[in-house]
């Protein structure tokens, strides 16, 4: 079999179960575990594929500058946005991560919401000026243009200071065994320090992102409270995560 052909029924493996194993792979494509290696690898570097332990997952194929991401999956991040409404209460203190789902949950908030807001997000700090009943804090940081929201030691040392109600926390990949994930280290590390210090941590994902994985872990499942869902998101995909103590809505 030709390398290519391999590759192919690689990535349509991945497709049809959303991980694949390095030995089932050996065997269905009767070559070495070193040659699965190899074809693991260069998937892995042309983005096509996310390595992990004994096998691969799924990239989501979401553009990384929001400028762009503002344009995909509009209604599904809607729908979450809508959801995520239920977990605002007067008196909290609101950790708004920054993505464009986030950016319709800010719209979204009712003008009579008496509460704090922290957010590193250009886009829901400029939303949110507008807002009557809410007290906003932007954490300020080196910019990162094309996610249009800070990171780094300043905003790192803001949040250490913060004990949050609640943080809705935006998703860039979520796999059962994984937990979430998103690609840059910078923005990882802002997001770490947001669940580290929120009560509860709800997090919005839409169905491209299920069972999909990027370079590095914010969180494990079982550091989530909430996992909220659109409804274009096959019932069985769910099941590996009601295992853990999430609410899935």
């Amino acid at each position: 079999m030709l390398r290519e052909e391999r590759l192919q029924i690689i990535l349509k493996m991945l497709e049809t179960n959303q991980r694949v194993s390095s030995v089932e792979l050996s065997e269905i494509l009767n070559v070495s575990d070193d040659t699965i290696r190899r074809d693991l690898n260069e998937l892995a570097e042309n983005g096509l594929l996310k390595k992990v332990h004994g096998g691969a997952v799924p990239r989501s194929a979401h553009p990384y500058k929001l400028k762009e991401r503002i344009k995909v999956a509009h209604e599904e991040k809607m729908v979450l946005a809508q959801k995520a409404q239920a977990y605002f209460h007067d008196g909290q203190v609101i950790l708004l991560d920054n993505g464009s789902t986030n950016m319709e949950v800010a719209r979204m908030m009712s003008p009579d919401l008496k509460a704090t807001v922290f957010t590193n997000s250009l886009q829901i700090a400029q939303i949110l000026c507008e807002h009557p009943s809410i007290q906003l804090f932007f954490l300020g940081g080196k910019v990162f243009k094309d996610a249009q929201n800070t990171y780094g030691a300043e905003v790192i040392e803001m949040l250490q200071k913060i004990r949050a109600d609640i943080c809705i926390l935006g998703v860039c990949g979520i796999h059962h065994d994984i937990g979430v994930t998103i690609q840059d280290w910078g923005e990882n590390q802002v997001k770490r320090k947001m669940v580290d210090i929120s009560q509860k941590v709800v997090a919005l994902v839409t169905a491209s992102k299920v069972n999909t994985a990027e370079s590095y872990v914010v969180c494990t499942l079982d550091e989530l409270d909430v996992m909220l869902t659109d409804d274009c998101i096959d019932e069985a995909l769910l099941k590996d995560y009601q295992k853990h103590d999430i609410v899935i809505q």
